[in-house]
Order: C-alpha cells, then structure tokens, then sequence
C-alpha cells in the first residue's frame, strides 16, 4: 500500500485512519475539516457542517468496503465498481468542501 504524509499535521496516514486527497495532497479527515474550519467565512459554516458529516459518512462506508477484503468472481467485481463510486462521491464532497 502507498504512504502518504499528511500536509495539514506532517504525519504519516495509516491504514484505517480516514483521510482524503485536495489539491495540496493527502490530508487527515480532521486535519481537513479543521483546518477548513478556521478560513470558511461565518455564512458557510452550516454549510461546512453539513458537507463534513457527508464526507466523514463517505470515508466510513469506504472503510467499510475495504473490510470485506477480497472477493472472487462477479461478487469482486460488484464490490471494486462501488467503492469506486463512493470514492468518487468523497472526492466530489472534498472538493466542495475546498470551495467554500
């Protein structure tokens, strides 16, 4: 598996902890949205809210599809197409919440 190091605390992401990618690189999930916390102007914070419960709900079902571990066959398959789709809609989340 890669190693990234995240630019919002310089440690290193593990397996298992939630993290995402922005255009600066990977970051922890709460090192993301703390961050975004203190730049986002007073009338976007619920908007900020909402869009990090979406993406801290996202990064949990990821991690719930990686739990499975490997399927074989049709069934593997299913499962590799839905992850991606939930990896997209996380990144999709990320990057909404990087243009607020």
């Amino acid at each position: 598996m890669a190693e990234f190091i995240c630019y919002g605390c310089s440690a290193k992401v593990r397996t298992g902890e939630k993290f995402t990618f922005t255009k600066k690189g990977a970051v922890h999930f709460d090192c993301f949205v703390s961050s975004r916390r203190k730049e986002v102007p007073d009338d976007k914070t619920e908007t900020l809210r909402s869009l990090s419960l979406l993406l801290d709900s996202q990064l949990d079902h990821l991690m719930d599809i990686l739990a499975i571990g490997t399927v074989e066959g049709s069934a593997g398959d299913l499962i590799k197409e839905k992850y991606k789709d939930v990896e997209k809609g996380a990144g999709e989340t990320t990057r909404a919440i990087s243009d607020l």
